[in-house]
């Protein structure tokens, strides 16, 4: 009977419900005392000091559903906290119930501010117990209806394929078909070849221009990625900001030559915001493996990322092929532009990078122009006017 009663026991501790957890931001020992003895029947209270101690709970514990922070801290103050989280990459920070505990002396203008940081809500100091809890309840019920949320859209995400962002597969898709590709690669005598690629700079991007600037820089870089491939590749996003490519059947040489067309493009790409231009690169690891029977693909991948980090630790912008030094980066000089071929026009434009292609449009239509002269003559398209003009102007641009 005690081995059930103590079998028992342990079941219930098995399925004991944790409490939600709350982080309150304090330098007042003595205001964090007196929340903690308000809020730690219902609650699971962590503490922290200033913002700096906050900031590394919040990143570091995925457990906190709320921040209770005061505005005047030292070191990093409540305002400084709560841009951070706001500005955070990663959803499940930046979207945390932040309430900003106030005193009489904090002013309307720093509420204001508050708010425009993208404070949830406020608490007045002194509170009662029930406001106190008020407050916790209603934004960890709100946290947990939209934990839960996450959790269902993250167990579709794991069964899809694609990456919902860009169209491309995503890491599920190459985790799965990368080893298949390989194995088939290794049985019949093909050769095979794995392409990494991180975006340079992103989280600088994403913290500046914000998320939806970054997005689509992501998609743009996408698109120039899955145009420089050959047609039996595959692209896929594998991270935040990273991609990879199988090439089943290519050699060192192709696969060096398509490594090569995606780094030098990204570097021609062009974005604008307002009237500001700015660029974006990519770092590179390609492997070409002596493929064996044993070869595992994680050990290619593991490969692949250590020469992307060896690129980016060398100042990013680089393409790395083998165990040696990173291959030059091949940017135009300072104040000028390096000379798009058709093929990469072609790229830009579908990408909308119109802006880029327009700076070139008269070399551009000056090497077309024979092959164009040519098509109307063997198709009898009677466009001689329309050529003669397109000539005119095309010495002009």
């Amino acid at each position: 009977m005690q081995a059930i009663a103590e079998e028992r026991a342990e079941s219930a501790e098995s399925y004991t419900i944790a409490k939600p957890r709350i982080l309150v931001v304090e330098d007042s020992t003595t205001m964090r005392k007196a929340i903690r003895r308000l809020l730690s029947n219902d609650f699971d209270v962590v503490e922290a000091d200033d913002g700096d101690t906050a900031w590394e709970q919040v990143r570091d514990d995925p457990s906190i559903q709320v921040v209770f922070t005061d505005l005047m801290m030292p070191r990093k103050n409540g305002f400084m906290l709560l841009r951070q989280i706001r500005e955070s990459i990663h959803n499940r920070i930046s979207e945390l119930p932040v309430i900003i505990i106030t005193g009489h002396e904090d002013d309307e203008k720093m509420r204001r501010q508050a708010m425009s940081l993208g404070a949830t809500d406020f608490i007045t100091k002194p509170f009662d117990s029930l406001q106190l809890r008020a407050r916790a309840k209603a934004h960890a019920k709100f946290e947990h209806t939209q934990r839960r949320l996450h959790q269902a859209t993250q167990a579709l995400e794991q069964r899809s394929t694609i990456d919902p962002l860009t169209g491309l597969a995503n890491l599920n898709y190459f985790r799965e078909h990368g080893p298949v590709l390989m194995s088939f690669a290794i049985r019949h005598g093909n050769e095979f070849s794995v392409l990494r690629l991180d975006v340079d700079e992103y989280e600088e991007l994403f913290r500046k221009r914000g998320r939806q600037v970054a997005e689509k820089v992501l998609v743009n870089i996408s698109k120039i990625i899955g145009g420089c491939v050959r047609r039996e590749d595959t692209v896929a996003r594998v991270g935040l900001a990273k991609f990879a490519v199988l090439m089943p059947g290519a050699s060192d040489e192709v696969a060096r030559q398509v490594a090569a067309k995606i780094h030098t493009l990204n570097q021609k790409a062009g974005y604008r915001l307002g009237t500001n231009r700015f660029s974006m690169t990519v770092s590179a690891g390609l492997v070409s493996p002596a493929l064996y029977e044993n070869l595992q693909f994680d050990e290619v991948v593991k490969l692949a990322e250590t020469r992307v980090a060896k690129a980016m630790a060398s100042g990013g912008n680089q393409v790395i092929f083998e165990e040696g030094p990173p291959s030059e980066s091949r940017a135009a000089p300072e104040g000028r532009r390096e000379a798009l071929t058709v093929e990469e026009a072609l790229i830009l434009l579908r990408t909308g990078d119109t802006d880029r292609v327009n700076e070139q449009l008269g070399p551009l239509l000056r090497r077309m122009l024979p092959l164009l002269i040519h098509a109307n003559r063997q198709l009898r398209l009677g466009m001689d006017g329309a050529l003669l003009q397109l000539k005119s102007r095309a010495k002009e641009l």
